[in-house]
């Protein structure tokens, strides 16, 4: 439909407008003469009904002349403008056949698009600013309506944060939106399937912007998640899941139990056995087959170089003690090894992360040399819960290290950005970890994408460990909040933006009326009547929370609250996020 809108503000607008009502008002005059001639015509005719006019041939004239110069005119413009608007919509199919692409055309400038994109990274989209904060409750860190918020490279790697109920949108709005970009660019992503539930949308995802993305765990790639450690670091790695049992006093038996794997797999490594964690497990569990291993390593004692001829001397002096200790303590220790490890025992798990499938094995470097998609996917129903959590964990780890060592290793690619892009992360999260790599991560290029249900299950996560969540959400300084009902969540919050001066008015009126009665003399008693009337308005002046429990039960699934650092200053402000749907 075509709108017309009539400009007289600007000299061009009105000289149009003159010459539109000068054609009107010359369409008028026309049908209104026509109907002049026309009653005048029929004024010599002697039809009955005209003696009713008395104004004689003028009057009769004059009211034939009205309706049809009004109607006539009326259908004279209606006509008018729908050739106009007929001869513009021709024009506007021609112009649309003239520039219409054939799908090979579109086809082709679709590749230049993600050729352009793919060869650098440019920021990520978080959404549109309402102004709500700013230019309604003048929060100076607000943001003008209508503004784009686009973190640049330098802002994403500041990490992002999001926290939302159940159904409020974080995975629309928030994680397929972000993924999209990442495919779009020149960027790495590790996907941590936490829900097992995503693997439809990275597919279509990758697909939609000719990528390919590479499964490790369920029918996909293996990752010996040991392979090119030192038995030093794989056993700090399994301390992060002793530590994440959180039983009564797991810090002891946690480090115990991280000493005897260190052990174990320096033992392994000496003597060019199974490093893996089926391979661990077996000499952890099995006092059988450690002691066979014990024996091989002595037995090659002499043609070891001089470094491993003492490691083999330390090993053999805790394995000693190790059978000095009493059954409870040996008890207490298995517990946490048993928890851990026992999982990786399963067959689907030893195919997925210890030795070779057809698929081949995953190397991580591709993360960062290549730009490839990895999908971790390890289904509850199939690995169970604790085996899926402890793979996805040391999954983790694995990436923090390699993302640590980046900058060692010239031999590696130093500009491209890696996303690590995990749903709800209260799952794997550890005090130990994620406090040590999060506030360095920024100088390894890495973008940290996460969302959880809000701060009280992070805390949860980490045992009750407040300071540990505080310490961890410090690192993530771009903050988005969906609708939650999380306390902690409304906390953190409220925390953060603080409070603003709120001046109340009151307003007030009172009326007043009186009659009193005078004199006793030979008019009687006179009558004396008095009124008054009076307002008053105080103001005072209170403080309220920027941003209250009550603007979070207001939110819409198409809208959220960013708490987040754009170069040098702070950036506060409700959004508008648009939605992407995977059919």
């Amino acid at each position: 439909m075509t709108t017309f809108k009539i400009d007289t503000a600007t000299r061009g607008g009105k000289a149009w407008f003159n010459r539109w009502i000068i054609q009107r008002m010359a369409l008028f005059g026309l049908f209104g003469w026509l109907g002049v001639t026309l009653s005048s015509i029929w004024w010599f005719f002697p039809w009955q009904w005209s003696t009713l006019f008395s104004g004689g041939r003028f009057a009769y004239a004059f009211w034939w002349s009205v309706p049809l110069a009004v109607v006539g005119g009326y259908l004279a413009v209606y006509a008018q403008l729908k050739l106009q608007g007929r001869s513009e919509h021709q024009e506007a199919e021609q112009a649309a056949a003239a520039n219409a692409k054939t799908p090979e055309e579109e086809a082709i400038e679709r590749a230049e698009y993600l050729a352009a994109r793919r060869a650098g990274f440019t920021g990520l989209e978080i959404g549109t600013s309402t102004g709500e904060l700013l230019e309604r409750r003048g929060h100076k860190g607000g943001l003008p309506s209508g503004t784009p918020v686009v973190l640049s490279p330098e802002d994403c790697a500041k990490n992002i944060i999001a926290f939302g109920g159940i159904g409020s949108g974080k995975t629309s709005r928030f994680i397929n939106p972000l993924m999209l970009q990442l495919m779009e660019q020149n960027a790495g992503a590790l996907i941590l399937d936490i829900k097992t539930d995503f693997q439809r949308e990275v597919a279509a995802i990758t697909a939609h912007v000719g990528r390919e993305y590479k499964t490790v765990g369920d029918g996909g790639m293996t990752l010996n998640l040991l392979r090119g450690t030192t038995p030093e670091l794989a056993a700090s790695f399994l301390k992060s899941c002793f530590l994440a049992q959180g039983t009564g006093d797991s810090q002891i038996w946690a480090d115990l139990a991280t000493e005897h794997c260190r052990n174990c797999l320096t033992l392994i490594k000496l003597t060019g056995s199974d490093y893996s964690l089926a391979g661990l497990y077996d000499i952890a569990v099995d006092d059988k087959a450690r002691k066979a291993l014990i024996e091989q390593a002595e037995a090659a004692f002499d043609d070891m170089s001089d470094r491993d001829q003492r490691l083999q001397m330390a090993v053999s002096r805790y394995f000693t003690t190790w059978d000095g200790y009493d059954d409870r303590q040996k008890s207490s220790v298995m517990v946490n090894v048993n928890s851990v490890l026992t999982p990786f025992s399963h067959p689907d798990l030893v195919d997925a992360f210890s030795t070779g499938s057809e698929q081949g094995e995953a190397d991580l470097t591709e993360l960062i040399n290549d730009g490839a998609v990895f999908l971790v996917n390890l289904p509850q129903t199939k690995f169970g819960k604790e085996g899926a959590r402890y793979a996805y964990l040391l999954i983790k780890l694995r990436f923090f290290n390699m993302m640590r060592e980046r900058r060692t290793r010239d031999d590696w690619n130093q500009t491209r950005p890696v996303a690590f892009v995990c749903d709800e992360y209260q799952s794997i999260v550890d005090s130990v970890s994620d406090t040590d790599f999060w506030d360095k991560s920024r100088s390894s290029k890495t973008i940290g994408i996460v969302s959880m249900q809000g701060v009280a299950s992070l805390t949860q996560a980490l045992n009750g460990n407040h300071k540990a969540a505080e310490a961890i959400l410090q690192n993530f300084r771009q903050r988005v909040v969906f609708r939650t009902e999380d306390e902690a969540t409304l906390r953190h919050v409220q925390h953060l933006l603080g409070q603003i001066d709120v001046v109340l008015t009151s307003s007030g009126e009172s009326y007043s009326e009186s009659v009193s009665w005078t004199g006793l003399g030979m008019g009687g008693r006179q009558p004396t009547q008095s009124q008054s009337i009076s307002e008053s308005e105080n103001a005072s002046m209170t403080r309220q929370d920027l941003f209250s429990a009550n603007d979070m039960r207001a939110l819409s699934a198409d809208y959220c609250l960013l708490i987040g650092n754009i170069g040098d200053r702070a950036a506060d402000e409700v959004l508008q996020v648009a939605p992407l749907y995977i059919n």
